[in-house]
C-alpha cells in the first residue's frame, strides 16, 4: 500500500496527459473483447446481477466508459424503478454511452471518479466501478465513493486481481507481458497507450485482500470479496454503516 499522500494509481495514469480514452472510443468494446477474449461480459453480467439484487433504487456507475454495466443493469428483471447514473470525465465515451443505453431510468454525467463534485453526499443507493479503478487514485476514488453512498448502501468494484497460486498467476503475468502488447498493437492501431496502462496496472493493482483492506480503512464494513477465472479478476463490494 502507498504512504499516506501519495498516489494509489496502480497504472500510473493521467486523463490530463493522455486523452487514450477519447482516441479509441469507438474501438473500446472491440479491445474489451480482444484483450480478455470475451469474458469480461460474463464479469460484468455477475456484477450486474449482484447490482440487482439490491434494493436500492438509485445506483451510481462510476468511470462508466461505454456503459457496459449500466447496459447489463437495466437488462435485469424488476428494476422498472430504479435509476442509474452512467458517469465518465471522457465525452467521447459518454457519446457511445448515450447510444446504447435510451432509457428514461439513465442520467448521463460528467464527472471525474476522483471527484464528485456535482453529486450530493448520501444521495445513491449502491456505487459501482469497473475496471476503472486501476487507472484512478483508490485512496480518492473509495472516499468519494463512501461519501456519496446512503448509510447502508453498497459498494461494488469490478477489477484486475492475482490469482491465488503463486505460480500460476506469475506465468499469467508473462503471459501477458508477452500477449498484450502484440494484441493492442494491432487492435489499437498502434496507439501505445490503449495497452500500456493496462498492463500496468495489472502488474501493480493490489491483491484481492490488501485491496479489501484499503476499502476497509476508508470506513466501509463487510468487506468481502469474489474471485472470477481463477483470480484473474475479482468483485470487491462492501457496506457503508448505518449511522
Amino acid at each position: 500500500m502507498s504512504s499516506a499522500g501519495t498516489s494509489q494509481n496502480a497504472a500510473v495514469f493521467s486523463a490530463v496527459e493522455d486523452n487514450v480514452f477519447a482516441r479509441i472510443a469507438g474501438r473500446y468494446d472491440f479491445l474489451c473483447d480482444v484483450f480478455s477474449l470475451g469474458i469480461h461480459r460474463l464479469w460484468k453480467r455477475y456484477m450486474a446481477a449482484r447490482m440487482a439484487a439490491h434494493p436500492g433504487r438509485v445506483a451510481f456507475d462510476a468511470a462508466s466508459g461505454t456503459g457496459d454495466i449500466p447496459l447489463r443493469f437495466l437488462a435485469r428483471e424488476g428494476l422498472a424503478e430504479r435509476t442509474i447514473h452512467v458517469t465518465d470525465q471522457c465525452p467521447q465515451m459518454l457519446a457511445i454511452a448515450r447510444r446504447k443505453l435510451a432509457d428514461k431510468r439513465v442520467v448521463f454525467s460528467e464527472c471525474d471518479a476522483e471527484n464528485l463534485k456535482s453529486v450530493e453526499t448520501e444521495s445513491v443507493d449502491l456505487y459501482s466501478i469497473s475496471f476503472g479503478m486501476k487507472i484512478c487514485d483508490r485512496r480518492r476514488v473509495i472516499a468519494e465513493a463512501y461519501r456519496v453512498l446512503k448509510p447502508g448502501g453498497t459498494f461494488f468494484c469490478l477489477e484486475a486481481a492475482q490469482i491465488p497460486v503463486a505460480f500460476i498467476h506469475s506465468a499469467y503475468l508473462r503471459y501477458m507481458d508477452w500477449c498484450l502488447p502484440l494484441i493492442g498493437r494491432l487492435a489499437a492501431s498502434g496507439d501505445a497507450s490503449a495497452y500500456d496502462y493496462l498492463l500496468r496496472g495489472v502488474h501493480d493493482f493490489p491483491d484481492q485482500q490488501a485491496f479489501a483492506c484499503e476499502i476497509a480503512a476508508a470506513g466501509f464494513r463487510d468487506v468481502v470479496f469474489k474471485n472470477l477465472t481463477f483470480g484473474i479478476v475479482a468483485l470487491h463490494e462492501a457496506t457503508k454503516p448505518t449511522k
